[in-house]
């Protein structure tokens, strides 16, 4: 967990990660360990209470403050050795079995997984997450008037759109390794590039169940429009401010992960791929074939149409 200026919601978080039922899933143990980037409101003590009262469950450290993306990477970076982990934002509410149904999905694609190992890892990077469920301050459940289409999660989509909610995922130590051994500067999410690794060396799962319940509120760092009109201007002026952000980020990814992607031969078409994406800056043929291809896409059909427009004018 990453925690800054939580005081307000942190206890109820750190309530219900201590009682997951882990168990159900055949883990013992949960530990949580907690970087605080810089907060000035007190959560500190808190944080410290909480210590104390679980000994053996809770570490914190204090940090300078990053910003969130890079206290995440940060905390990955020096996560010891454990058999799954999960990312946990300070002001939701976990379900008792977030956790176990995470562990219990990872269990199952590590038993059916026939994908290539990678070197060295002898596992490949498995990733889980769940569809938050949207709650007012009082955790109350909020009504949707908004498309949420079913997610259909994929290395073409990962590059231009982030459907991983960081709070709700639950992943293997190979996915750990992979994303904190070379911390990037350009990532526009940590999750997003939890997202972009997972689906183009191993496995993603994206559970339409919700295990957590998503608080709304205005101190949200990143947070989720529940009627038409906000949806559209919030996706508008993303749109405006992400539009160099993607093809940056897979020009990153492409340089931290050039050795891996040219030593596999069924990594031959995603390579491919995102080359061809990088070249389109360049190129208005490589972005004609881009948008030709198919392979690149977002998950609500609007979204995709506005993207191809982008992508014509060379605005990604």
């Amino acid at each position: 967990m990453s925690s800054y200026n939580g005081r307000k919601y942190i206890k109820e978080q750190l309530d219900s990660i201590m009682a997951q039922d882990c168990q159900e899933s055949g883990i013992a143990d949960l530990f949580l360990l907690v970087r605080d980037d810089g907060s000035t409101d007190g959560t500190q003590k808190i944080l410290e209470q909480y210590s104390k009262k679980y000994p053996d469950r809770i570490r914190w450290f204090q940090g300078s403050n990053k910003g969130v993306i890079q206290s995440f990477f940060a905390l990955m970076a020096n996560a010891g050795k454990a058999d799954y982990y999960a990312l946990a934002d300070q002001d939701d509410y976990w379900m008792p079995s977030k956790m176990s149904a995470g562990i219990k999905k990872l269990k199952q694609m590590e038993e059916h997984s026939n994908s290539v190992k990678i070197t060295g890892t002898g596992s490949i990077p498995l990733l889980y997450c769940c569809r938050p469920l949207l709650a007012d301050e009082l955790l109350n459940p909020v009504s949707i008037h908004v498309d949420n289409p079913e997610m259909k999660p994929g290395f073409g989509n990962a590059l231009i759109e982030n459907i991983v909610t960081g709070c709700t995922t639950v992943f293997n130590d190979t996915l750990r390794r992979m994303v904190s051994g070379h911390i990037p500067e350009y990532a526009t999410m940590h999750d997003r590039w939890m997202y972009l690794t997972a689906t183009c060396f191993g496995e993603i799962y994206y559970d339409e169940t919700p295990y957590i319940y998503y608080r709304q509120h205005g101190g949200n760092a990143v947070g989720k429009n529940t009627g038409r009109l906000p949806e559209l201007k919030y996706r508008i002026n993303k749109f405006k401010k992400d539009n160099q952000s993607s093809s940056r980020q897979a020009l990153e990814f492409l340089q931290i992960f050039k050795t891996e992607l040219e030593n596999r031969q069924d990594l031959q078409e995603k390579e491919k791929l995102l080359k061809l994406f990088i070249k389109g800056k360049k190129n208005s043929k490589a972005r004609k074939k881009l948008i030709s291809s198919g392979s690149i896409y977002r998950q609500r059909s609007l979204d995709n149409k506005i993207f191809k427009i982008l992508v014509r004018i060379n605005l990604y």
